[in-house]
């Protein structure tokens, strides 16, 4: 019995150690699974320390955590005011932001391109000069002619209101470049805590004061005041870098002295002669629908459509528009290194075709239940409203990345030919469904299926032209 045991003892080392070389062996799974673990946790390290992920990470938290205060205070606010309310603040929304999508004429656009500092701080009081200008120029013109505008654009409140359209237009015009040199600086922590503030305060003011007078007015001045807080928290943040003095090399003095307003103005002269008509016609593609129904359907329509795009537009807002500015500076950078910009393009449009089909699909599948559920059974209609939207809505979040590049690829006189031809189509369309088939919903719905048709279009093109043409070469 002895003697079986010993030899049993024997045997039982070579046999563990067989165990433990075989590939089948428990010890090797372990090993095997331990290796596994290690080499996906040091790649996940890896992910979440790049410096492109962790901007955008930031970015991306700070307007996450705005747009939640919205939609926290949204069904008590829209019960407050009510659609008419909401439609008379969106016609002035949407006459204002004609003329403050280019109040600085896109020169603040252009503030994270160019490698010296000095050139930047150039472009950016350029643009500060001219949405000074522009917002002078506006405040003359709605000053004699506000009653005229205010009937030629439907709008239901009082034409004095209008008043406060070339202040907003002067604070908007202001506010982006100090948003691009914030960037430059890379302080996206900055950002992210002035839009929260930013929120809070336009929300619960929103609310406090709602509870005694909920009107338009109301909602019109807290909304310029709201830009107010904004522009004045920016401008804290970025004074200390704006007025700091630059340490120039001496060989480099001459080229520093000669960056002069007239200079980067011509430098960059593509961006209010090409981007700055293309950003107009974008967003005044947007702002048609407000438009044309203030004056053949109705201001409660104008509600409906206004809920329904700051809904829709959440996860552009929160996601593609926050990592945006994060994602020009990442190929603004490959550019300056002459790396190819198809492979950045097409991992950033494909990342955010899987982040937004599950929002987007959930709005396409639900959007009057999910809307009458939250904002109340007056507002179905906003739902199916959402509903088409969110198809050309999805659209334009893919094509963030893409259209951040044409500024450095030189297909700006492109992108504007493109936005003259696919604005007067999806206006066509708009007017199709609202004086032909006699539905708002029927022209929501061909407003945008042409605009996410003509999107695709352009994703398309530009990852085709990414590499054979970029700005500077």
């Amino acid at each position: 019995m002895w003697r079986g045991n010993s030899h049993n003892a024997e045997l039982s080392l070579p046999v563990q150690s067989a165990l433990e070389e075989s590939p089948y062996g428990s010890n090797a799974a372990s090993r095997t699974l331990r290796d596994v673990v290690l080499r996906s946790s040091t790649r996940f390290r890896d992910i979440r320390n790049h410096p492109f992920i962790r901007s955008a990470s930031v970015a991306i938290g700070g307007a996450a955590a705005a747009q939640f205060i919205t939609i926290a205070f949204s069904p008590l606010i829209t019960r407050l005011y009510g659609p008419e309310a909401f439609g008379a603040v969106g016609v002035f929304t949407a006459t204002v932001l004609i003329i403050a999508s280019f109040a600085d004429l896109m020169y603040g656009s252009a503030i994270v391109l160019p490698p010296s500092e000095a050139e930047a701080r150039s472009l950016l009081k350029l643009s500060a000069v001219v949405c000074t200008v522009i917002s002078l120029i506006s405040l003359l013109g709605f000053g004699i002619f506000r009653h005229e505008i205010a009937t030629a654009i439907g709008f239901s409140a009082s034409p004095e209101l209008l008043f406060f359209a070339p202040l907003l237009i002067l604070l908007s015009g202001l506010c982006q470049p100090l948003h691009h040199w914030l960037y430059r600086e890379g302080k996206f922590n900055e950002i992210s805590r002035i839009n929260i503030v930013e929120a809070l305060a336009n929300n619960t003011s929103k609310v406090a004061i709602g509870l005694v007078s909920a009107t338009a007015p109301v909602l019109l001045v807290l909304g310029v005041m709201a830009k107010l807080l904004q522009t004045v928290l920016l401008w804290l943040r970025a004074r200390p870098s704006l007025l700091r003095r630059e340490t120039v090399a001496p060989s480099s003095e001459e080229a520093t002295a000669s960056v002069t307003l007239r200079s980067v103005a011509n430098r960059y002269r593509d961006f209010p002669l090409f981007r700055a008509p293309q950003k107009w016609l974008r967003d005044l593609s947007y702002t048609i629908p407000s438009l044309m129904f203030a004056s053949l359907v109705g201001p409660v329509a104008v509600g409906f459509y206004l809920l329904s795009t700051r809904v829709i537009h959440l996860p552009n807002t929160v996601i593609a528009e926050a990592a945006g500015p994060v994602f020009l500076a990442r190929i603004a950078k490959a550019s300056h290194q002459s790396q190819g910009l198809r492979p950045i393009l097409l991992r950033g449009s494909i990342a955010l075709a899987a982040i937004g089909i599950f929002p987007f699909g959930v709005v396409a599948f639900t959007g009057p239940l999910l809307f009458g559920v939250v904002f109340g059974a007056d507002w179905e209609i906003a739902g199916e409203y959402a509903r088409w939207l969110s198809l050309s809505s999805y659209l334009a979040f893919i094509a963030v990345p893409t259209l951040s590049a044409v500024p450095l690829m030189g297909l700006q006189g492109q992108l504007l030919a493109y936005e003259i031809g696919t604005t007067a189509v999806k206006a066509g369309a708009l007017a199709v469904g609202a004086l032909y088939l006699h539905s708002d919903v029927a022209a929501i719905a061909l407003f945008s299926v042409t605009g996410a048709c003509a999107t695709l279009a352009q994703i398309v093109l530009c990852l085709a032209l990414c590499n054979s043409r970029v700005r500077g070469r």
